[in-house]
């Protein structure tokens, strides 16, 4: 009698742990969607800006000069960055959408 009213308690508190856990986790997954996203914004406007500048060293230094390979690492760095970030963008989306389930 008493294990009965004992599993009849714990299975409404279970649901109610496993409830609060899920929104927790939910809470989480959005916060972590939202730091991304903004970084996304930050990388895109620093890469804008990097291209944008590597742009004017390249002209005022000309293209046979030493600083035209700096201006083209500048590029391919602001570029290897921003594809870093955005994949990372989109890694979180897919494993939010569960078409990867999160171990």
């Amino acid at each position: 009698m008493v294990r009965r009213t004992a599993a009849a308690l714990t299975v409404p508190c279970a649901a109610a742990v496993s409830a609060a856990a899920h929104h927790e986790e939910g809470t989480m997954l959005a916060a972590f969607d939202g730091v991304l996203t903004a970084m996304a914004y930050a990388a895109a406007g620093l890469a804008v800006f990097a291209v944008v500048w590597a742009g004017f060293v390249l002209m005022a230094e000309g293209s046979e000069s030493r600083s035209a390979g700096r201006a083209r690492n500048a590029v391919a760095g602001a570029l290897l960055g921003l594809v870093i970030v955005l994949s990372a963008k989109a890694l979180a989306v897919v494993l939010r959408s569960g078409i990867v389930p999160i171990p």
